[in-house]
């Protein structure tokens, strides 16, 4: 700070002494200097406010993108929750099967048992069947000779009633 304080008071010396020799020509310059220097100062300010709103817009650009990754973000998110659905939803039915293997190893002996009872009635039910079919089938048989026995006789009735009129008609003495 010493330094530009003494370069100052330096300048400010020199210009002094210039203006006491020619106070117009250093007044016109001074102008024309500070012309020059608010000139470029308010050019540097220009260029800097471009180049601000060029940023400005780009973090428009960022800001989209923040945007989207931020959409992104919440889709992912959306995704990881289905994915943990999923996984919850197959680890309920894995348990359900689980419990389903169980109560079917629990119930396989009596499946089995039972099997065998049904399977030692049917065998017992067609045993009875079979001797059943015999003497059906012999009793059929029976009802069959009985019947032709009845129709024999009935025929010979008929024959003798049928042969005795006959025989009254044609000898009415008798």
């Amino acid at each position: 700070m010493l330094e530009i304080n003494s370069v100052i008071e330096l300048l400010a010396k020199e210009w002094v002494k210039l203006f006491k020799v020619r106070p117009i020509w250093t007044s016109i310059t001074t102008i024309v200097f500070c012309s020059v220097l608010v000139v470029g100062i308010k050019y540097v300010e220009q260029v800097d406010r471009e180049k601000r709103e060029s940023k400005r817009l780009e973090s428009l650009d960022y800001q989209d993108q923040i945007n989207q990754l931020n959409q992104m973000e919440s889709n992912v998110r959306q995704l990881l929750n289905f994915v943990d659905a999923q996984k919850k939803t197959l680890q309920e039915t894995e348990d359900t099967i689980s419990s389903l293997k169980l109560e079917k190893e629990k119930l396989q002996p009596l499946v089995e048992t039972d099997r065998a009872v049904v399977e030692a009635l049917f065998i017992a039910q067609e045993e009875r069947t079979n001797t059943n079919i015999w003497r059906e089938r012999w009793i059929g048989f029976g009802f069959g000779v009985a019947a032709s026995l009845i129709a024999s006789f009935l025929w010979f009735v008929i024959n003798l009633l049928v042969k005795g009129r006959h025989n009254k008609a044609s000898n009415p003495t008798l």
